[in-house]
């Protein structure tokens, strides 16, 4: 499958160029179908001339900022859903997963202080092997305000995509292997968030939280 997909996409991108980087990653932030480090990886060997260190700089910076761009208007496809949606789906089905739309509030009032709002998302979108499409869900469920999700999910995902690209065109051939292994981790961390959403859901369902509370009071 990796595999499959690996020279695919190389082949898309010394076909179409920055078009490819674009739809692939367009493709990525919403469904997760493409491994992320694939693409700007893939792009960085490529698309990377052997130059001079500022002309090697400057297209590095160029896919970064384009597929930057890219990622930050396909995140809005899980952003928008779950600002418009994440609400009522929340309280229409309280009774089945327990989690209160007052809960949800507290966490955005404290999220929302000061500029940790802003430093937070701009994080979750820099660290190479968290997924782009949880963070974009999320931020819209608590309702993060448009401007600042755009702003810390663009300025956030262009450290990122520099390190990808940087690593495509310093490996060489072997960045299929580093690829790999940074999608094992990108996978190991989808699954250890959906583990922890699914305890969440759980303990509060079962009201576990409030006896461990009620314990502790005690």
């Amino acid at each position: 499958m990796f595999q499959e997909l690996t020279t695919g996409l190389i082949e898309a991108i010394r076909t179409h160029g920055l078009l490819a980087v674009v739809a692939g990653v367009l493709i990525e932030t919403v469904i997760v179908p493409i491994p992320s480090p694939l693409i700007l990886m893939a792009a960085g060997y490529i698309l990377v001339p052997h130059a001079g260190l500022a002309e090697i700089g400057a297209s590095i910076l160029t896919i970064s900022i384009i597929a930057g761009i890219a990622q930050t208007i396909g995140s809005l496809l899980l952003y928008l859903p779950g600002y418009y949606i994440g609400k009522p789906f929340i309280q229409k089905y309280h009774k089945l997963h327990g989690v209160s739309w007052h809960e949800i509030e507290m966490f955005q009032d404290k999220f929302s202080k000061g500029k940790s709002e802003f430093f937070t998302v701009f994080m979750l979108r820099a660290v190479p092997v968290i997924p782009l499409s949880f963070v974009s869900g999320a931020c819209g469920i608590i309702k993060m305000k448009f401007r600042e999700y755009l702003l810390s999910t663009f300025t956030g995902v262009i450290p990122r995509n520099i390190v990808y690209a940087s690593a495509g065109f310093l490996l060489g051939e072997f960045y299929v292997t580093v690829a790999k292994w940074f999608d094992y981790g990108e996978t190991i961390f989808t699954i250890l968030i959906i583990l922890l959403v699914a305890a969440y859901i759980l303990s509060k369902k079962f009201g576990i939280i409030e006896k461990l509370k009620k314990k502790v009071l005690k």
